[in-house]
């Protein structure tokens, strides 16, 4: 049998519900491409789901046994046979346009791996004070030449990754890449297996990217990146230990083998499952690569600074953590010890949960979205209303193509330009409409200050007249009150004369 293009690869994991929604989105791809429904020991009702959609298109495939997130990642992924792999979680999405610009932009510029936007959607079931259910973060674009595709130095992006300077999205993550097959092979030629490490995807991420020169990226959307109520990303990195989902993940990479790496601290924030993930790939991929190291004191700060704390009880067991992870570094240990070993719980910065809130609104490219108001209730509704909004689909994405990674900066600093000349004529636009409003609201007063001066010309005539009809009464009164006065003598004369 003839390999397909693609093969969209979605590990699934008892939420049936969400998965329904995803696979929708998969099947309403336009091109040559394959899906694979990874089922790691899940109920009766996934297969059911999968086999009722009678799509030849679509494989179901079954874990021996429940695995870690890891391990089944590495199954799921092993059954795909397609030159390109894309994998998409259970409850995220592609956006309908997703394969047919995908392939144009790998056909352009022969890449190997490809990276892109994504847009974020919080289901209604989601729950975690960070995000709101019912929303969606839409990537836009303001660009005018078209949708930058750009070589991406990989080695500096894992370098600026690594540092913090730049989110771990920014890497080939398998969640907003598509990767091609050959890659996955060479991978498992040098460390034995593709996945490894409790965060699977970050640390593929940093090992892809170890394995290429340079990689591309598309800023334009192409996938919807899900969160769920049963979102193990959510349970683990956005909420505190000891959920019935972090529990299981911690029990599964226990029975694994899967440890954290010693200097990272066991915390919950994204930092700390980054630099796991890094230094892993790094000691298998680029030991010696000096350009690539981890700021240990600055990843204990981040790890302290997201933890969410309400208790000096709490406090206790993150200081321990830290301590445990600086062990080997006296230097470290003491800097830490100086900086938080006296500091009171109540002392720390609290996180800010309105830094998070406010990624619905973040950046002049983004547009925040209320799903439920406008129908969209599951990832399948939001890829369609993405697409009204956007029309790629229809349209196609306008690819502006950079040829050489040595571009990336001036790239950069183009798009910002671009974004600048956006903001100017968008402030122009602005000030020209303050100019008209002005101009008639200045015209409207001047109106109302002739009417009013009418007006008062007006009373002043009316009151004239007023006044002479006063003068008039008074001298009616005058007179009615001689005639009055008149008859009264009249009346006396007769009888004074009698």
């Amino acid at each position: 049998m003839t390999a397909p293009r693609f093969s969209i690869v979605i590990p699934t994991r008892e939420r049936p519900h969400t998965l329904e929604h995803t696979l929708a989105t998969c099947l309403a791809q336009a091109g040559d491409f394959e899906v694979v429904v990874s089922d790691n020991g899940s109920g009766p009702r996934t297969r059911e789901l999968v086999e009722a959609c009678a799509d030849p298109r679509v494989r179901y495939v079954r874990t021996p046994a429940l695995l870690a997130m890891t391990d089944s990642l590495e199954f799921a992924v092993s059954h795909a046979r397609g030159e390109y792999v894309i994998v998409q979680g259970d409850d995220d999405g592609l956006l309908r346009h997703a394969l047919a610009a995908v392939d144009a932009a790998l056909t352009a510029t022969g890449a190997a791996v490809l990276q892109w936007d994504s847009a974020v959607y919080n289901w209604p079931d989601v729950s975690n004070p960070y995000f709101s259910p019912d929303t969606l973060l839409l990537p836009l674009l303001h660009r005018p030449v078209g949708h930058l595709l750009r070589p991406r130095a990989a080695r500096q992006v894992i370098a600026e990754v690594a540092a913090g300077r730049v989110p771990y999205s920014e890497l080939p993550v398998i969640y907003n890449a598509v990767i091609k097959r050959d890659l996955f092979d060479r991978l498992r030629a040098r460390t034995g297996r593709v996945f490894k490490t409790r965060t699977p995807d970050v640390h593929a991420a940093f090992a892809v990217a170890a394995l290429v020169d340079t990689f591309h990226a598309l800023r334009a959307p192409i996938g919807v990146c899900g969160r769920s109520g049963a979102s193990t990303g959510v349970a683990r990195h956005f909420s505190k230990k000891g959920s019935p989902i972090d529990n299981e993940f911690r029990r599964l990479n226990e029975a694994a083998g899967l440890s954290l790496h010693p200097w990272v601290p066991d915390l919950p924030p994204i930092p700390s499952a980054v630099a796991d993930a890094f230094l892993w790939a790094k000691a298998d991929l680029f030991p010696d690569d000096a350009g690539t190291n981890l700021d240990r004191a600055q990843l204990v700060r981040d790890c302290i600074a997201e933890t969410e704390l309400d208790s000096a009880a709490e406090w206790n067991e993150v200081r321990a953590a830290c301590r445990a992870a600086l062990a080997d570094a006296p230097e470290l240990l003491a800097w830490f010890e100086r900086e938080y070993g006296a500091r009171e719980w109540s002392e720390l910065p609290r996180p800010d949960r309105g830094r998070h809130r406010s990624w619905r609104r973040y950046g002049p490219g983004h547009l925040f979205l209320d799903t439920a108001a406008l129908g969209a209730c599951n990832v399948d509704d939001v890829a369609d209303l993405c697409e009204r909004l956007l029309g790629y689909a229809r349209d196609g994405v306008n690819l502006h193509i950079e040829t050489s990674a040595g571009d990336a900066e001036r790239s950069e600093l183009q798009e910002k330009e671009s974004q600048v000349r956006y903001l100017t004529r968008e402030c122009a636009e602005l000030q020209e409409q303050l100019r008209r409003q002005h101009t008639a609201f200045t015209l409207h007063i001047e109106g109302q200050d002739e009417r009013l001066r009418v007006q008062e010309e007006r009373l002043k005539r009316q009151d004239e007249v007023l006044a002479g009809q006063r003068l008039r009464i008074v001298g009616l009164e005058k007179q009615a009150q001689k005639g009055v006065i008149g008859r009264i003598a009249d009346l006396i004369r007769p009888r004074r004369a009698g």
